[in-house]
């Protein structure tokens, strides 16, 4: 589903030192985004990066106190996944184009069209489907959608519990690891292993296949 309708679930941080810029893309960014954070520096954005959560990060390159180009190299030092693009003007397309060893979606030449900027979101939303970052597919017909926390199968909702929705996420986030039972436990806040197994029960047989299997004696794998 490459539609621009998903990113509504998301949240985009955009940097830039020209203010009148920032204003008129914020606009179009508030209309395609859940919420949009405005930096005007790259120390500016470093913070709001660390304290939120980001999904998109758009970029200027030539910036006061820390450029476009040092606030990426950064980001990269923690998260080398975070989807990004950078813009400045043609005279730097050398720049830009040195910028996309940081694993970049692409760079953005200013001035810019909005089908520019479509083209780039949309290849955003690709990454956002194939990386379950909204949702993780389990099979053709079933996915598990992280923001209603919920299983579909057939596009019929299927509700988890408090902590069934906990253990499967941690499952998701450590698939094809054997996870011991004692971080489990911790998760359901018991010590009580037949609370756990009658939990993985549960969920089990609201899939419709078997992904997780007891490893005996030692835990549970996701696969």
């Amino acid at each position: 589903m490459n539609d621009l309708k998903i990113l509504k679930e998301l949240t985009v941080l955009y940097v830039d030192d020209d203010t009148q810029a920032c204003e008129s893309l914020e606009h179009i960014l508030k209309y395609y985004f859940k919420s949009v954070f405005i930096a005007y520096n790259g120390v500016e954005a470093l913070n709001i990066y660390s304290e939120n959560e980001c999904h998109l990060l758009i970029v200027d390159y030539d910036m006061p106190l820390m450029n476009g180009y040092e606030f990426l190299s950064k980001v990269r030092e923690v998260d080398d996944t975070i989807s990004a693009f950078i813009m400045s003007s043609y005279d730097d397309k050398v720049k830009l184009k040195n910028a996309l060893k940081l694993n970049l979606l692409d760079y953005l030449v200013k001035p810019y069209e909005l089908i520019d900027l479509k083209s780039i979101l949309h290849q955003f939303v690709k990454i956002v489907e194939r990386k379950g970052l909204l949702r993780f597919f389990i099979t053709d017909n079933c996915y598990y959608h992280k923001k209603t926390k919920s299983l579909y199968v057939d596009e019929k909702e299927i509700s988890l519990t408090l902590y069934e929705i906990k253990i499967f996420e941690y499952f998701l986030a450590n698939r094809e690891k054997t996870i011991p039972y004692d971080e489990l436990l911790d998760i359901l806040e018991t010590t009580n292993q037949k609370s756990l197994v009658s939990l993985i029960y549960k969920i089990s047989k609201k899939l419709p296949v078997k992904c997780i299997k007891n490893i005996k004696d030692v835990g549970y794998i996701f696969k």
